[in-house]
């Protein structure tokens, strides 16, 4: 019976598509093949339990109208087509998403074109970029169930302070992670991706190259290309007065790359490292409003992004060793106005165990943003219940030290929390 109603759901997709294809074509011509479907899809559930210190009493709602806990759910589904000739594989990658903000990581992002060939695979749209796809990360905190904008952390100033909260890329994360609103679209920006084949070095090695080209990063899909959305290239810092900013982080002919390296010692000892960039010019500017009617606020050119991650995971049996690096430098930042610093960086080290159908892992993570810093530690339980099907129980302990960048005459203040994860995923 199941069987019988895939095969009506996959009927009607394919009806579906050949009828638009029909529109579409401007001589109305029909093309028939063999191909390749693929149907990708997750949901989420779990439960958060948040308590952090040194907050007010209106602060301390986890969410609208409750303290203590909070549900959240996510989901995201994919159709990944396919064809086939003369060696040449083809086809797209088409991303749906019940909600316009990015989905479970990588997989389930970034809708594209691709060619596949022995020369390699070429991605066409907005791709996930190469410097984020091929990156080896291993930690991040549940900032959902975190408040960094909290009264201590603002010192009777309208800022909160800034944290690097996560190992990430900028072209394939910042911008996404903005697109928070209808009508704007959640994909990266309009990019083309190449990557090498992989290349055997001797029976235990291969060796992959990466490259990925954005034009302009403020193209994120949104309609024309002409158009953009100052909710995807703008952070406002304050409200009015002395206390608001405008950061615009728009970065043009960006170019993201990375080269992976996989040693396998023996069946049971695997070793694989990746290094990843980042360069673009910078477009946008910094402004600092002095009062609500301010027409000719200060404006500072912005420094061009330039970032780099290292990272290398190491497989022995049943464990796994990770740790990673990585620098933003002074990327998109100015000396004018950010004077308490300018430098962000991260790094991160994690062991996982995994015996049977059930995973133990453990991270640390810990970064430093215009001298604002942030510690973590999380310990993770997951068990396959059943094919796709995952409950887990997560803890996280962190540590909050920081100011609002823009002062310098103000101290660092320090809060501290424990965030409590139960839930479930499922992953077809």
């Amino acid at each position: 019976m199941l069987n019988k109603k895939i095969t009506l759901v996959i009927g009607m997709l394919l009806t579906t598509t050949t009828v638009l294809a029909s529109d579409v074509i401007a001589d109305k011509t029909t093309i028939t093949s063999d191909f390749n479907m693929k149907l990708g899809a997750y949901a989420a559930f779990e439960s958060g339990f948040s308590n952090q210190n040194k907050l007010q009493k209106t602060e301390k709602k986890v969410s609208a109208n409750k303290e203590g806990f909070a549900f959240y759910n996510d989901a995201a589904f994919y159709v990944d087509i396919s064809n086939n000739s003369n060696d040449v594989e083809y086809g797209a990658k088409i991303i749906l998403v019940p909600t316009a903000k990015r989905k479970g990581g990588n997989t389930y992002n970034g809708s594209h074109l691709f060619i596949k060939s022995e020369f390699g695979r070429m991605e066409l749209g907005s791709p996930v970029p190469v410097a984020k796809n091929m990156m080896i990360s291993d930690g991040s905190i549940p900032t959902k169930y975190i408040k960094t904008s909290t009264a201590y952390l603002k010192q009777n100033t309208k800022l909160a302070p800034s944290f690097l909260t996560s190992e990430g890329c900028f072209v394939g994360d910042d911008l996404s992670a903005s697109l928070v609103t209808a009508p704007y679209s959640s994909e990266p920006p309009r990019t083309i991706n190449y990557y090498t084949p992989k290349f055997i070095l001797n029976d235990t090695s291969k060796i992959q190259i990466g490259i990925s080209y954005t034009p302009d990063t403020a193209n994120t899909g949104i309609g024309s290309p002409s158009e953009k959305s100052d909710g995807i290239k703008k952070k406002t810092f304050g409200e009015v007065g002395l206390d608001r900013f405008e950061i615009d982080k728009s970065v043009k002919d960006a170019l993201t790359a990375g080269v992976s390296f996989e040693q396998k010692f023996q069946e049971n000892i695997q070793l694989k490292l990746a290094l990843t960039g980042e360069y673009g010019k910078s477009v946008g500017k910094a402004k600092k409003y002095i009062s609500k009617e301010d027409t000719n606020p200060q404006e500072h050119k912005l420094a061009d992004l330039r970032s780099f991650n290292i990272g290398g995971e190491l497989k022995i049996n049943d464990f796994t060793y990770s740790a990673c690096y990585g620098s933003l430098g002074k990327s998109l930042t100015t000396p004018e106005f950010h004077k308490s610093g300018r430098n962000s960086h991260y790094y991160s080290i994690g062991t996982a165990y995994k015996h049977n159908a059930t995973t133990t892992k453990v991270s640390y993570f810990a970064s430093e943003q215009f001298k604002n810093k942030l510690s973590s530690i999380k310990l993770n339980v997951s068990h396959l219940l059943a094919p796709g099907l995952k409950p887990y129980v997560e803890v996280s302990s962190y540590t909050l030290k920081g100011k609002p960048e823009f002062y310098t005459e103000l101290k660092l203040k320090t809060t501290k929390g424990t965030v409590a994860l139960l839930g479930v995923k499922l992953t077809l």
